[in-house]
């Protein structure tokens, strides 16, 4: 299997040190689809303290994530809080180049750890909607008796920004155009977002409707109707 080495040195890593990982994905899309996004992937105190203590650096093996990326990709150590890691950043023109440079970074074995939360992210768009929907992965395989021990030891969080006006998920406060889906690894997830780009009804179209009442009040005031 393609993650076993991943997965092998995030289950000991979160396991044995008792450690939180975060993974924090941000995508912005601008109105033509073109954009940027980051991917950070976070490891507390605990786990800084027990890389070193096996002889690794304060971020552990993510490290050779950096040292594997592909050309092109952006990168540097992050700290947020008391959380140290990695974040790695691109642009892409359109949604077609955003998914080959995630089909390049799954296919070499220490790049996947970034995309290892998403199982899958499909997007499509239409003269008036922008879709974009995926699922999650489910990084951790246990049971009921087990599951507790699990659900405190990843924070996924995947933050979409999109144009246009947002229909799916229907939320009451959606601020800066974004919304946020989380992740526990725990399980296979759905997402969805939708957001309207151009409105129902076009310039010209309103226009022309109201071309058409202007006619109708005009001809009627002119042509009042007759009483028999």
């Amino acid at each position: 299997m393609k993650y076993k080495s991943v997965i092998k040195y995030l289950l000991v890593l979160m396991i044995f040190s008792a450690c939180e990982v975060k993974w924090d994905m941000k995508i912005k899309f601008n109105d033509d689809l073109s954009g940027n996004y980051s991917i950070a992937v976070l490891i507390d105190q605990e786990a800084q303290l027990y890389a070193l203590d096996t002889g690794q650096s304060s971020i552990g093996g993510l490290d050779s994530i950096l040292s594997n990326l592909p050309e092109g990709f952006g990168s540097s150590i992050y700290q947020e809080g008391d959380y140290l890691g990695i974040l790695v950043r691109n642009t892409f023109a359109d949604t077609d180049e955003f998914l080959l440079q995630l089909e390049l970074l799954k296919s070499e074995e220490n790049t996947a750890l970034l995309l290892l939360p998403v199982k899958e992210i499909n997007f499509l768009s239409n003269e008036r909607e922008f879709i974009i929907s995926g699922k999650f992965a489910e990084i951790f395989v246990t049971d009921e008796e087990n599951l507790e021990g699990f659900k405190n030891i990843f924070e996924g969080m995947f933050s979409l920004q999109v144009p246009g006006s947002i229909i799916e998920p229907k939320i009451e406060n959606i601020v800066d155009n974004t919304i946020i889906f989380e992740n526990d690894g725990l399980s296979i997830k759905s997402f969805q977002l939708i957001t309207r780009t151009k409105p129902i009804l076009s310039t010209e179209t309103i226009a022309l409707i109201v071309i058409v009442i202007i006619f109708l009040i005009n001809y009627f005031v002119r042509h009042p109707v007759k009483k028999n």
